[in-house]
C-alpha cells in the first residue's frame, strides 16, 4: 500500500466495508468474510512470534522476544491484504463484463474480450452445475449420499454433462458471432455510456483529491518507519489533511449512493 500508517489502513478498510455495503448490502462481502477474518487474525497473531526484528521488546515467550515492531508490521500487512481483498470484491460488483469491454475494447480488443469471457466463465459454470445437480437429484443421483464409488460416479456424470453443455454452448456462441460479422468492422458498444457534465465534475473531484494524496505520500505523509526502529505514530496536521483526502476518495461511492437515496426517498 502507498500509505502504511495503521490509522490510514484501518480507515481505508472501514471505508471499503462501507462501500461494499452500499453496493449490495454486503452480500458479496459476506461470502469472503470468513477468509478475510481468518487471514487477518492469523497474520496479526503469528507474525510477532516468527519475526523477532525490532528494538522495542514487548515480552518474552520461550526465550524468544516479541517486539512492538513485529506486532505492528503484522497489523500493517494484515490490513493491507484485507484492503486488497475488499477492493476486488467491490470491483467484481461494479465492473461487470460489459463495462470492462467498453473501457478496454478500443485499446486492447482481444485482451478485453478474453478477460470478459474469463470473468463470465466461473459464475456461468457454477450456475450450470447447480441446475444439473437439481435435475440429477430428481433422478436419485447425488454426490452427498451413497458409497464413495456411487458418489464418484454421480460426480463424474455431472462433470461430463457440464463439459458437454459448455462445449456445445461455446460452438453455438462462436457460430452466432461469426454470422453477425464479429471482428469485421469497427466495434460499437452494446450499451453506450455517455460522459455527462455531472460525471466531469465528479471526475475532477476525484482527480483533485487523488493528486493531493499522491503528493502527500511522496512527501512522506501517512507513512511510518517500522524497521530498524519503530518511528512515531503521531499524526501531524499535514498527515490529517492527506488522511481526509484519502477518505474523500475511498468513501466517494458511499457519498454518491447516499445522495441518490436521499433524492429517491425525500425528493431533495
Amino acid at each position: 500500500m502507498f500509505f502504511n500508517h495503521p490509522l490510514f489502513l484501518l480507515g481505508g478498510s472501514l471505508s471499503l466495508i462501507a462501500v461494499n455495503l452500499s453496493h449490495d448490502g454486503g452480500r458479496a462481502m459476506k461470502q469472503w468474510a470468513p477468509l478475510m477474518i481468518v487471514m487477518t487474525v492469523v497474520i496479526i497473531v503469528i507474525n510477532p512470534f516468527i519475526n523477532s526484528r525490532g528494538t522495542h521488546v514487548w515480552f518474552y515467550i520461550f526465550r524468544k522476544q516479541v517486539t512492538y515492531e513485529a506486532t505492528l508490521y503484522g497489523v500493517v500487512t494484515a490490513l493491507s491484504l484485507l484492503m486488497i481483498l475488499l477492493v476486488f470484491v467491490s470491483l467484481n460488483n461494479v465492473l461487470n463484463g460489459n463495462k470492462l469491454l467498453y473501457i478496454f475494447a478500443r485499446i486492447l480488443p482481444r485482451t478485453a474480450f478474453l478477460i470478459m469471457m474469463s470473468i463470465r466463465f466461473v459464475p456461468l459454470l457454477k450456475r450450470r452445475l447447480t441446475e444439473i445437480q437439481d435435475v440429477q437429484r430428481l433422478k436419485g443421483m447425488t454426490m452427498t449420499q451413497g458409497t464413495l464409488r456411487e458418489r464418484a460416479k454421480s460426480g463424474m456424470s455431472m462433470l461430463q454433462i457440464l463439459l458437454s453443455w459448455s462445449l456445445e454452448e461455446a460452438v453455438e456462441t462462436a457460430d452466432s458471432m461469426k454470422a453477425r460479422g464479429y471482428g469485421l468492422g469497427k466495434r460499437r458498444p452494446y450499451i453506450p455510456y455517455r460522459m455527462t457534465k455531472s460525471d466531469t465534475y465528479w471526475l475532477s473531484y476525484l482527480v483533485l483529491f487523488f493528486a493531493l494524496c499522491v503528493t502527500g505520500g511522496l512527501m512522506g505523509f501517512g507513512k511510518i518507519m517500522i524497521y530498524p526502529e519503530l518511528g512515531t505514530l503521531h499524526l501531524s496536521f499535514s498527515d490529517w489533511i492527506v488522511f481526509i483526502c484519502g477518505m474523500a476518495i475511498a468513501l466517494f461511492p458511499v457519498f454518491v449512493e447516499g445522495r441518490e437515496q436521499l433524492k429517491w426517498n425525500y425528493s431533495i
